[in-house]
C-alpha cells in the first residue's frame, strides 16, 4: 500500500464518518428531546392530580386561594372521613339521649352515634390530631369557620389542644361512636347531619417569580397549625414550622383559576401549569369540580 492510497483511503473514510455522523444525530437529538418532553409532561401531570387529589378530599368551603404575582397559593383541611351523627331532637327511635349530639344551649357534648360504620378510621382507635367539624360555612363569623380561631367551646369545628378524640362500636344497634375528651359543644347542627374528621391543613405554593426564593417550584405544605390567616410564602410556612415537599420543579408560569369570586361556593377550579428544561416546555391545564354542599 502506497502512501498516496493511504491517504485517500483516509480521506474516504472520514467522508463516510461525517455522513454516518449527520444521520445518526438528528435521530439520537429527536429520542433525547421526545424523553426530556416526556419527563416534562410527567411531572406536570403527577403535579396537577396530586393537587386535584387534595382540592376534592377537602373539607367543604374550606378552599382558600391567593393568586401572587406570579403563581399562586392554594390551602384546603383534608377529610379523612365522614359521616351523618344522630340529632338529639330527631326521632330516633328507642335510642337514649347520651347518644344524640347536642349542639348549643347549656352544656357540652362528649359522645355521640354516627349513623351506621366508618370506612377509613380503625374502630376502636384515638386520636390527638383528628379534627371534628360540623356545619362550616366560612365567611367572617367565628362560630362558622374552620379557619377561625374559638374563643368559646362553641365552635364549628374542634380546635382545643389538647384533646383526645375515641372511636368505637359500643353505639346503639351497633353504629360506631364518637367520645371526646374533654367534652365539647358545638355552634349548631347541620342542615344535611354531617360531621367531617380532619387533619392539619395542607397547602400548595407555586412560585414562578424570579425574586421569590423557591423560584421555579411547586410545593406542598403539611403538618402546621389551622391559621386565621392563609400562608403564601415559604417565610410564612417556616414561621409556622410546616413540613414540605417538593412536588416538582421547572415551572415556568403557573395559575389558578375559580368560576366565581368566592371559591368557597360551588365552583369549578382550573389549574394551569407550565414547565420548562433545555428549550422544550410543556403546557397542562387541569379542571376540578369544588362541591362545597354543607
Amino acid at each position: 500500500m502506497t502512501l498516496v492510497e493511504m491517504v485517500v483511503a483516509i480521506t474516504l473514510l472520514a467522508i463516510l464518518g461525517s455522513v454516518t455522523v449527520v444521520f445518526m444525530l438528528r435521530p439520537i437529538q429527536g429520542y433525547v428531546d421526545l424523553t426530556r418532553r416526556a419527563a416534562l409532561v410527567e411531572a406536570a401531570e403527577s403535579a396537577l392530580r396530586r393537587q386535584a387529589r387534595d382540592v376534592r378530599l377537602a373539607l367543604p368551603r374550606s378552599v382558600r386561594i391567593q393568586n401572587l404575582a406570579a403563581g399562586y397559593a392554594v390551602e384546603v383541611l383534608p377529610t379523612i372521613e365522614g359521616a351523618m351523627y344522630r340529632r338529639r331532637n330527631n326521632v330516633n327511635g328507642t335510642l337514649p339521649t347520651s347518644n344524640r349530639l347536642q349542639t348549643g344551649g347549656v352544656g357540652d357534648a362528649d359522645g355521640f352515634d354516627i349513623h351506621k360504620f366508618f370506612r377509613n378510621i380503625t374502630v376502636p382507635s384515638s386520636s390527638t390530631t383528628h379534627r371534628l367539624v360540623i356545619n362550616n360555612l366560612g365567611g367572617s363569623a367565628l362560630a362558622t369557620n374552620a379557619y377561625l380561631a374559638p374563643n368559646t367551646s362553641q365552635q364549628t369545628v374542634i380546635t382545643l389542644q389538647p384533646m383526645t378524640i375515641s372511636y368505637s362500636a359500643t353505639g346503639a344497634n351497633g353504629a360506631h361512636n364518637i367520645l371526646m375528651t374533654p367534652a365539647y359543644r358545638f355552634n349548631g347542627h347541620s342542615s344535611n347531619q354531617r360531621i367531617y374528621v380532619i387533619e392539619t391543613p395542607v397547602s400548595y405554593l407555586c412560585a414562578a417569580n424570579a425574586a421569590d426564593p423557591a423560584a421555579g417550584t411547586l410545593t406542598r405544605y403539611y403538618n402546621y397549625p389551622i391559621t386565621a390567616s392563609q400562608p403564601t410564602t415559604a417565610a410564612a410556612f417556616a414561621a409556622v414550622n410546616a413540613s414540605s415537599a417538593r412536588v416538582t420543579d421547572r415551572v415556568s408560569a403557573c395559575s389558578l383559576t375559580t368560576t366565581t369570586g368566592d371559591v368557597r361556593t360551588r365552583a369549578l377550579a382550573t389549574f394551569t401549569l407550565t414547565l420548562a428544561d433545555q428549550g422544550e416546555e410543556v403546557r397542562l391545564v387541569h379542571q376540578v369540580m369544588v362541591d362545597n354542599s354543607p
